[in-house]
C-alpha cells in the first residue's frame, strides 16, 4: 500500500492517536478540549499526503513548490500559532511531530508494506514533508514567541511609566511652597498608592519569572480562616476602586490550611480583572462556600461575554483578552500576568481554577481549594 494512501485510509486513527499524545504535554494540554487538542492535524495529514505525491524534487527552488507543499505549509504555520495562544513550550510542539512520525511509520510498516523502491522512495518524501511542516510550525511558533515579548515590553514599559509619573509629579509638588496639611496628606496617598502599583508589577515580574524558571510559586499554608481572607482581599480592592461596588457571600466552614496572604493575591487579582473588564454599573460579586471536602470561591463581573477561544487561553501568561480587535502594541492596560500568577497559587495548594462566561451569567472565575491534599 502506498504511504500517501495508507495516510488517507487510516487519517481518523492516526489523528486520535495524535490527540492522544497531545493531551500528555502538560501543563498546557490540562485545559484543552479534543476538539482543541487536534487543531489543524487533519489539515496538515491530508496536504502531507498530497504532498507526498507531488513533493519536489530536493534543491528545487521554492517558488516552484507545488500546491500541496505551499496549503501544508500555512496549515502546520497556524497549527504553531495556535500552539503558542494555547502555552504549549517550542519543545512540545516539535515532539508532536516526531509522534506523528513514528506513529504512522510504525503502523505503516506493520500493514501491507512492500519494499520496493516506491515504497523507500515515499518514506523519504514523508519524512521531509514532516520535517518541512515541523520547520515551518516552529517557525511560527517563534515569531509568536518574539511578537508576545514586543507586546509585553511594551505594556510593561506603559503601566510603569503611569505610577512612575505620578511620583515624579507628586515629588515636584511637595517642593511647593505653603502647602498645607491636608494637601500633604492627599500627596502621600498618592505617593503610596503609585509605589504600591509599581511593587505590585515588579512582584507578577519577579513570581513569572520563577515559574518560568520550573521553581514555581512558594506557598506556606497555615490554619487560616478563609472568611477573613476574602474580606480583607474585598476592603483593599475597594480602597483602590471606591466607586464601584463590590458584594460579598461566605457560607459554610471557611477554616482551612491554605496560605492567606497568597489566597489573597489570587483574589486581588480576580478582582482587579473583574473590575477591568465588568459594566462600571453593576456589581463585582464574590461567593465563598465551605463544605467537609473544599471550599470554593467564585467572583462575577457582568461585563462582555468572553470568546470560548479565549477562555481556553485565558490563565496563561501575557494574555490579553478583550474587545480591541487592534494589533497594536498597546492593548489594555496590563501586564497579562495576574490571572496566571492566580492558577500557579492555587494549582501550589492542590486546587482547581476555571473560567466561564456567558452574556447572560457574566464572567465568572471560579477556584476551589481541597482541605487535604490531593
Amino acid at each position: 500500500m502506498k504511504l500517501s494512501t495508507f495516510i488517507n485510509d487510516n487519517i481518523g486513527p492516526i489523528v486520535a492517536e495524535w490527540e492522544t499524545f497531545a493531551s500528555t504535554l502538560l501543563p498546557a494540554a490540562r485545559t484543552m478540549t479534543p476538539v482543541a487538542l487536534r487543531d489543524h492535524f487533519h489539515d496538515i495529514l491530508k496536504r502531507i499526503a498530497a504532498d507526498i505525491e507531488t513533493l519536489a524534487e530536493p534543491g528545487q527552488a521554492a517558488n516552484e513548490a507545488p500546491i500541496a507543499q505551499a496549503r501544508c505549509h500555512a496549515a502546520a504555520a497556524e497549527h504553531g500559532a495556535v500552539r503558542h495562544a494555547a502555552g504549549f513550550e517550542l519543545h512540545q510542539v516539535s515532539a508532536e511531530f516526531h509522534a506523528l512520525r513514528d506513529n504512522v511509520l510504525r503502523t505503516w510498516i506493520a500493514h501491507d508494506f512492500a519494499k520496493d523502491e516506491q515504497a523507500f522512495t515515499q518514506m523519504l518524501r514523508f519524512n521531509d514533508a514532516v520535517d518541512k511542516a515541523m520547520a515551518d510550525s516552529l517557525a511560527r511558533y517563534a515569531q509568536e514567541v518574539e511578537r508576545s515579548r514586543n507586546m509585553f515590553l511594551a505594556v510593561l514599559g506603559h503601566d510603569l511609566r503611569t505610577p512612575l509619573s505620578a511620583i515624579i509629579m507628586t515629588s515636584q509638588y511637595l517642593a511647593t511652597p505653603g502647602i498645607s496639611q491636608d494637601r500633604l496628606n492627599e500627596a502621600a496617598v498618592r505617593l503610596g498608592r503609585s509605589a504600591a502599583a509599581m511593587s505590585a508589577m515588579i512582584k507578577d515580574l519577579l513570581e513569572f519569572t520563577r515559574s518560568r524558571l520550573g521553581k514555581g510559586i512558594p506557598v506556606f499554608p497555615a490554619p487560616c480562616d478563609l472568611g477573613k481572607v476574602c474580606a480583607s482581599a474585598l476592603e483593599q480592592i475597594r480602597e483602590a476602586h471606591p466607586k464601584r461596588q463590590f458584594d460579598l457571600e461566605v457560607s459554610g466552614l471557611m477554616d482551612c490550611v491554605a496560605d492567606g496572604e497568597r489566597i489573597g493575591q489570587v483574589l486581588w487579582n480576580l478582582l482587579n480583572n473583574a473590575v477591568q473588564h465588568g459594566a462600571r454599573n453593576l456589581p463585582v460579586d464574590i461567593s465563598a462556600h465551605g463544605d467537609a471536602d473544599a471550599i470554593t470561591v467564585q467572583v462575577r463581573n457582568h461585563g462582555p461575554a468572553i470568546s470560548a477561544e479565549s477562555l481556553q487561553v485565558i490563565f496563561n501568561p501575557m494574555i490579553h483578552v478583550g474587545d480591541d480587535d487592534d494589533d497594536s502594541l498597546m492593548p489594555p492596560a496590563n501586564l497579562g500576568l495576574g490571572l496566571f500568577i492566580a492558577r500557579e497559587i492555587v494549582h501550589a495548594h492542590h486546587g482547581e481554577i476555571s473560567a466561564t462566561s456567558s452574556d447572560t451569567e457574566g464572567t465568572v472565575f471560579t477556584f476551589t481549594l481541597p482541605r487535604s491534599k490531593k
